[in-house]
């Protein structure tokens, strides 16, 4: 398997607390790989790393064999999607418009608005609210919108922050569907979550961060039954 992004001895610090303290994970072309733990545990800090927002107090981050710059549109040119906690919306733009601007680097412009016309398809939702303002839709519409917006951008890894917070279970089901579809495609995903079950049933392998420390690791239908788990997930409260 090819290597896509390698994370070796990552740590992070704001002031005198320390976020991450020598992590150390890999995620492989065209896998889906979840990074789950409680609040506070550095998922977070980890993908803010990854994409520029902190800086690493030490160790490497490598995308493609190459070292990842601190410029978050360097990262975005690289064929890194993102997609933040809390639904991070363009309130005051529509919902095309928001589509559009998920596709601002690409040149392909007939591909762009095919792939929109598809997304809308998949999200009737959407399609009946596509000139309405985005800051008006519900929590799961909001969702969708932003993993559409950030798929349009052509990328060749997409990481997810949370993507299942406070939305309803019904919801969710229709968010992690979505994320199957995407896997199919040969996507690369890694996900955060602090919803175990579901990261569990979506991902290939999973690491269990707490305290800022990779505390387990292994493949997904094997983790949730392992000795171990459940202090690996709730054990560490420092």
């Amino acid at each position: 398997m090819v290597e896509l992004l390698a994370i070796d001895n990552l740590s992070a610090r704001f002031g005198r607390i320390t976020a991450l303290n020598g992590v150390s994970l890999h995620v492989n072309e065209g896998e889906s790989v979840a990074l789950i733990g409680p609040n506070g545990a550095g998922k977070s800090t980890l993908l803010s790393c990854i994409v520029g927002l902190v800086r690493p107090a030490g160790g490497a981050i490598r995308y493609a064999g190459k070292t990842v710059t601190s410029r978050l549109e360097d990262t975005v040119r690289s064929g890194i999607a993102f997609v933040p906690e809390n639904r991070r919306v363009f309130g005051s733009l529509t919902v095309a418009e928001n589509l559009e601007i998920g596709a601002t680097i690409r040149k392909d412009r007939a591909e762009v608005h095919r792939e929109i016309a598809q997304f809308l398809e998949m999200f009737p939702n959407l399609a009946e609210r596509r000139d309405e303002l985005a800051g008006r839709l519900s929590g799961g519409e909001q969702q969708m919108l932003v993993i559409a917006r950030a798929v349009l951008s052509k990328p060749r890894f997409l990481m997810l922050d949370e993507p299942s917070l406070g939305l309803a279970p019904l919801i969710v089901n229709r968010v992690y569907e979505m994320l199957n579809d995407l896997r199919k495609t040969g996507l690369t995903i890694l996900v955060i979550e602090q919803n175990s079950g579901r990261a569990l049933g979506f991902a290939d392998r999973t690491y269990v961060i707490n305290g800022g420390r990779i505390r387990l690791q292994g493949p997904s239908a094997e983790l949730a039954d392992a000795p171990g788990f459940d202090d690996a997930y709730f054990g560490y409260g420092d």
